[in-house]
C-alpha cells in the first residue's frame, strides 16, 4: 500500500536552485509553467515527471498540467491510463476528501498498486518506477503535485524524499499562483452549456470540445484536459463546426 501521512512543511535550510527557481516564478501564469516546473523538480530533486491535478466540479481529476524527460508521448500515454483509472488512486481519494483543508504526503512505487490495471497503465507501460506527491483537500483549490522517477534513474532515495517534503512549499504556492492567474471567465463549461442550449443538437463532449477550442486550446492540450485522444477532439471539433454551421475555427472565435 502507498504510504501516506500529514504534510508538515521543514523549516530546515535548503539550497535552491537560483535560475530555476527565477523561472518558475516567472512563468507562473503562462503556457511554460509546467514544463518551467519540470525543469526546476529536475535540478533541484532530480525527478523525470511531473503531474499536477485539481478536482473539477464532476467528480473528476482536472488536469493542470503535465511534462517529463521521457518524451511528451509517454507524458500523454501515463494521462490517459491516469484518467481511466483515477478512482483507484489514494491521491484522488485524498483530494476528494470532504474534511477539507488537509494536506497529506504520498509515497508509492508500482509494487503498492492493488489494481493491476492503474499499475500496468500509469507505470509498467511508462516505465515510472515511484511516485512522491503533496494532496491538498480543500474547497478552493484541491491539488495534487506528484514527482515521478523513471525505472531508467532508479527510486529516490530516503533523502531526496525528505527534499522533496522541504520543496513542497515552494511547488504549491507556485501552482496556486498559476492557477489563480489563469482562470478564465468565463469557465469553460459554462460555454459549453451554453453552446448547447443555442444548438441542441450539439452532444455533451461536442459542446465541451468547441468551448476548449473557443478559448484558444489546442487540440493536443484539449486531448490532455478531457482524458482523450487528439484524433478524437479534432473528430468532435469538426462535427461540431457542422452542426453550428460554422466554417472553422475562425468562425467559431467570432461566434
Amino acid at each position: 500500500m502507498a504510504i501516506i501521512h500529514p504534510f508538515v512543511p521543514h523549516s530546515a535550510m535548503v539550497d535552491v536552485p537560483v535560475a530555476a527557481l527565477t523561472a518558475l516564478v516567472r512563468d507562473a501564469g503562462e503556457t511554460p509553467f509546467i514544463d518551467t516546473m519540470l525543469e526546476f523538480c529536475r535540478a533541484s530533486i532530480a525527478a523525470d515527471f511531473v503531474a499536477v491535478f485539481s478536482r473539477c466540479s464532476k467528480g473528476r481529476p482536472m488536469l493542470i498540467g503535465t511534462a517529463t524527460t521521457t518524451g511528451a508521448d509517454n507524458a500523454r500515454k501515463a494521462l490517459n491510463g491516469y484518467m481511466q483509472h483515477f478512482a483507484s488512486d489514494v491521491n484522488f481519494a485524498l483530494m476528494s476528501s470532504t474534511t477539507g483543508g488537509d494536506a497529506y504526503m504520498t509515497y508509492q512505487t508500482a509494487s503498492d498498486i492493488d489494481s493491476l490495471g492503474y499499475r500496468r497503465a500509469c507505470y509498467e507501460r511508462t516505465g515510472i518506477a515511484d511516485r512522491c506527491s503533496y494532496v491538498r483537500a480543500t474547497s478552493e483549490l484541491p491539488l495534487s503535485i506528484s514527482l515521478y522517477r523513471s525505472r531508467g534513474s532508479g527510486p529516490f532515495s530516503p533523502r531526496e524524499l525528505e527534499r522533496i517534503t522541504t520543496m513542497m512549499p515552494i511547488l504549491a504556492a507556485s501552482v496556486d499562483r498559476h492557477a489563480t492567474t489563469t482562470a478564465e471567465p468565463p469557465a469553460v463549461d459554462a460555454v459549453a452549456r451554453a453552446l448547447r442550449r443555442r444548438y441542441p443538437a450539439l452532444t455533451v463532449r461536442e459542446a465541451a470540445v468547441a468551448a476548449r477550442a473557443k478559448a484558444g486550446r489546442s487540440a493536443r492540450q484539449i486531448a490532455d484536459e478531457l482524458g482523450i485522444a487528439e484524433t478524437t477532439v479534432i473528430s468532435h471539433r469538426k462535427s461540431a463546426y457542422a452542426r453550428m454551421g460554422l466554417t472553422g475555427l475562425r468562425a467559431l472565435i467570432r461566434h
